[in-house]
Formats: C-alpha cells, sequence, structure tokens
C-alpha cells in the first residue's frame, strides 16, 4: 500500500516537473518550433514601436480623430441645436490642440515614445468615455444625485 502512494506521488510530480524543463514556447501538444509568446506581443499594442515614422504616427492620429469625430456626431445629432453647437466647438478646440502637439512631434520625421505621450496627453478624454469624465464607476457612491 505504502509502495502505491509513493510510486503515485512520484508519477504525479514527474508530470508536473516535465513541462518546467520544456524549451520556451514548446508544450506538450505542440510539433515545431513556435517562439515564446510575450504578452505584449499577443495583443494589438505589441505592434506599437518607437521611434516610428512621423507619417505613419500622423495617419493613425488622423484615423482616431475621424472615428471620434464620427462618435461626436452621432451623439450630438441626439442633442438639441444649441447644446450640439457647443459640443462641436469643444471637439474642434481639442482637436486643434492634439494638432499642435502632432505637429512638434512629426517636426523631425520620426515619434519618440514621449513626443507620442505629450500628444496623448493634449486630449483630456482620451481613454475616457466624456458622461462619466469626473464621476464614480462603481455602484455606490460617485453619481450624480438629485
Amino acid at each position: 500500500m505504502r509502495s502505491t502512494i509513493v510510486a503515485t506521488v512520484l508519477a504525479l510530480a514527474t508530470l508536473v516537473a516535465v513541462p518546467a524543463f520544456a524549451a520556451p514556447g514548446q508544450d506538450s501538444r505542440s510539433q515545431g518550433n513556435v517562439p515564446a509568446k510575450t504578452q505584449r506581443a499577443e495583443g494589438e499594442k505589441g505592434n506599437r514601436h518607437f521611434p516610428m515614422p512621423a507619417a505613419e504616427f500622423k495617419a493613425k492620429v488622423d484615423a482616431r480623430q475621424a472615428k471620434a469625430r464620427q462618435h461626436m456626431e452621432e451623439r450630438a445629432s441626439k442633442l438639441p441645436a444649441g447644446e450640439a453647437k457647443e459640443l462641436r466647438a469643444k471637439f474642434d478646440e481639442t482637436v486643434k490642440k492634439v494638432n499642435v502637439e502632432v505637429a512638434k512631434a512629426v517636426a523631425d520625421g520620426t515619434v519618440t515614445k514621449e513626443e507620442a505621450k505629450a500628444v496623448r496627453a493634449a486630449n483630456p478624454h482620451h481613454g475616457k468615455h466624456a458622461r462619466h469624465h469626473g464621476k464614480g464607476h462603481g455602484k455606490k457612491g460617485g453619481g450624480d444625485k438629485k
């Protein structure tokens, strides 16, 4: 009985330890030489490399601005005329600030990570939903209470 338990424990320990010694990127199911995947390389963000050519960076910023403008116009179409005009003016003001930073960043032909961060910082709503700006996101507290 004791030898059966010892043999079972050794077998399980071997099954756990053997994959740890395998080559990076290899597992028991793979058949070829597969490079190890990193967390950054799997996602879309893994494709962003700095320094980046200025034309490529400008194209990405323009595409993002076009998408944001489309979203803003959809929202403005649901607002009264006065509020829609204010929303468009605020959006255009933000786009001007971002474009000033983009011009600084692309002036030398390449964009560094620090220059890209300066462009991102010029947009106060980057990565945030405007309707939640300044409000809590949890269930308790933080919302508008009237």
